[in-house]
């Protein structure tokens, strides 16, 4: 259970930056400090990313809201989406979009008009509070309150539901209670150890309940070959969604960001090496110089967009290489002069997931692809000689 919080919690900055990179919003309001007040009578009609200690957002906000930071209150309207992550997270304010937060404590006490998705430690649905959409949490203590309109999935130590659920639940705990005042309208699956506890009534729930009991072994009840074989089948599961990931955000990216991305695997397909240095002396540096940059007040509103920039980079940087060998195995094996972008996009992110697995050797093809990635980005960010 912890590792999957933790999993979460570590994934979900790398998702937003994923989200903002390809999100088709033309405006953005960026700020930082200590302690961030978003006025009530503001009206802000554009995607807002802040990041600070204290956090109280009472504006209406008109598109999308991202945020980082220890306490955050949303008190104003979310038209769109709320992706944050906090230690102590509280969404007063009614939500048009999705919210995906992550954090160590986070409670709902209005509307979300579409899905809630949450990684924390305790997560509360307050009586008045109404999601629409389905939910999905892992959580170490849950209290799900107020009305809940679609379906219910998740896991955590202790659940609790109070409130009214529309559809279907299934949860996974060591301790699960439905209490008398709460409805589930469809069926309840629900996942626990043989020692674990579970009060749920038939009354309360329209469907059907069915158990499913967790049978644990320990690593000595293992036997060498079946640890072999699941170590065998998570490497291929892994591979492959790797592979299908990549091969995905290649084909966004394609269609995008076209003209910026053929410059680039230009760049590579001219000055492979001086593409691949680059890329690696960045790597190496950029950390501390945004560091630096950091520190100072004046250099905060850069160093987040520097960052923003650069963590965009680390994530599409193997996909220009990737290209280039589609191409050229497409060109050499298959003799196919004209093929498109896309063709060599799709085989050449297949070609280098598979390579990236062998020991040593793929490893450092991998690591070469990348590097000359990044160089080929950031050497497309420099104005160009007239």
């Amino acid at each position: 259970m912890k590792k999957f919080i933790n999993f979460f919690a570590a994934t979900l900055p790398a998702l937003l930056f994923i989200y903002v990179s390809v999100s088709p919003v033309s405006a953005f309001l960026f700020q930082s400090g200590d302690n961030l007040v978003l006025p009530k009578e503001k009206i802000i009609n554009e995607t807002v990313v802040i990041a600070g200690q204290s956090l109280t957002i009472d504006a209406n906000i008109n598109g999308d809201l991202l945020c980082a930071g220890r306490d955050i209150i949303v008190n104003g309207t979310v038209k769109g989406d709320i992706l944050c992550v906090g230690q102590n997270i509280k969404v007063n304010g009614p939500v048009d979009g999705n919210v995906r937060v992550a954090g160590q404590s986070i409670e709902v006490t209005n509307q979300i008009s579409r899905n809630l998705m949450t990684a924390s430690q305790s997560l509360v649905l307050g009586p008045k509070s109404n999601i629409k959409g389905d939910i999905m949490f892992g959580v170490q203590s849950v209290q799900l309150g107020g009305m809940m309109g679609r379906d219910l999935a998740g896991a955590g130590e202790s659940i609790k539901i109070t409130g009214s659920l529309l559809r279907n639940a299934t949860i996974t705990g060591t301790n699960i209670s439905v209490l008398e005042t709460a409805k589930v309208g469809g069926n309840l699956d629900y996942y626990l150890e043989e020692t674990s506890k579970v009060s749920v009534d038939q009354k309360n729930v329209k469907g059907t309940i069915t158990r499913h009991d967790i049978k644990t072994s320990s690593k000595s009840e293992m036997k060498k070959e079946d640890m072999v074989r699941f170590a065998g089948e998570a490497m291929v599961y892994k591979t492959i969604y790797g592979i299908l990931s990549f091969a995905v955000l290649g084909l966004f990216l394609i269609y995008l960001d076209r003209k910026n991305t053929e410059k680039r695997i230009a760049q590579i397909s001219a000055k492979p090496l001086v593409s691949g240095l680059i890329g690696f002396a960045v790597l190496i540096t950029a950390p501390i110089a945004l560091i630096i940059v950091m520190v100072t007040l004046i250099g905060m509103p850069l160093a987040m967009i520097s960052l923003f920039v650069y963590i965009i980079a680390l994530f599409i940087a193997s996909l220009y290489p990737s290209a280039i060998y589609g191409k050229l195995v497409l060109e050499k094996v298959f003799q196919k002069k004209n093929s498109n972008l896309y063709t060599q996009m799709l085989l050449g992110v297949t070609l280098l997931g598979l390579v990236s697995i062998i020991p040593v050797v793929g490893w450092m093809i991998a690591f070469a692809s990348f590097c000359m990635g990044l160089g080929a980005f950031l050497l497309s960010l420099s104005p160009e000689k007239k």
